[in-house]
């Protein structure tokens, strides 16, 4: 802490303790950065790891959509996430009108983007019959975006705490116990599993669903400092299929698909998932 180069403790190295680090140390080049977690990277138990995520701007929130839209340009075009996004599309199907309304955020943003609406007989003829099986009550217009797509999740989070360890960042091992203070209330660091105390000018906190129970662990006697409603932490199921190499053909086209009706019954699995995404490499 005695340095006058500026020190940096990332805690967690999930999507966004990993990015933090990664873009601090382009900026800082001579900084003391270090990245903490669980377990060696790509941690399995952070809420990024994933064989892919859902990469798409397609969002009623104008101001989400016109962040969304900045990161897009980086997953088209950077050299360090390039690699691992696959525009394969998106189709949304509900019974509100928030299709329409992402098509109008679209023309107010000017973005390049031109998304429409098509109607459920139109888009069963697409995409190799995928949607000739789903359950289309209700709904009389599809929101369809063929610029939108997905990325390999866990793949593209290493990739990026690689790069930034290789500029200089160092990523540490390890159990977190709790957060460290000063007598004047200022957080210093953090204290590990085997009492080790790693300590830095500024401590950051990306410790996702983690986050609630390290501060009452660390500062239970400061309710200021407690989470209580300013984060929820939320599971999403997942269900995964291994394709055999003819289904691998039948499904390489397809988009990502979520499906908002509720209520929806058959013996159709298109009926029945809530949101499609195949990794068909393998």
């Amino acid at each position: 802490m005695g340095s006058t180069a500026p020190s940096y403790l990332v805690v967690g190295a999930g999507v966004f303790g990993a990015s933090t680090a990664y873009h601090l140390v382009k900026k800082y080049p001579h900084a003391s950065i270090s990245l903490v977690d669980r377990l060696l990277y790509p941690c399995p138990l952070a809420a990024s790891w994933d064989w892919n995520k859902v990469v798409r701007a397609d969002y009623g929130d104008i101001f989400y959509m016109e962040k969304a839209l900045e990161a897009m340009q980086f997953w088209r075009t950077d050299p360090l996430y390039k690699p691992f996004y696959h525009e394969s599309g998106y189709v949304k199907i509900d019974d509100t009108d928030l299709g329409r309304r992402m098509i109008e955020n679209y023309k107010q943003l000017k973005s390049d983007i031109s998304p429409e609406l098509a109607e459920p007989e139109e888009l069963k003829k697409r995409y190799n019959g995928f949607f000739v099986d789903t359950n289309f009550d209700g709904v009389k217009e599809v929101f369809v975006n063929t610029m939108s797509g997905w990325a390999e999740a866990k793949e593209a989070l290493k990739a990026t705490i690689d790069a930034a360890v290789s500029a200089g960042v160092k990523y540490i091992e390890g159990d977190i116990t709790k957060l460290t203070f000063n007598k004047t209330g200022g957080c210093t660091g953090i204290r590990m599993a085997d009492d080790a105390v790693l300590e830095a000018d500024h401590v950051i906190l990306s410790t996702g669903a983690g986050t609630a129970k390290l501060l009452a662990d660390s500062v239970p006697e400061k309710p200021e400092l407690q989470v209580n409603g300013r984060m929820v932490a939320a599971a999403v199921i997942t269900g995964i299929v291994k394709l055999n190499a003819q289904d691998s053909v039948q499904y390489a086209g397809i988009p990502v698909s979520i499906h908002g009706m509720a209520g929806i019954q058959g013996t159709s699995p298109h009926q029945r998932v809530t949101r499609w995404i195949y990794d068909v490499k393998d």
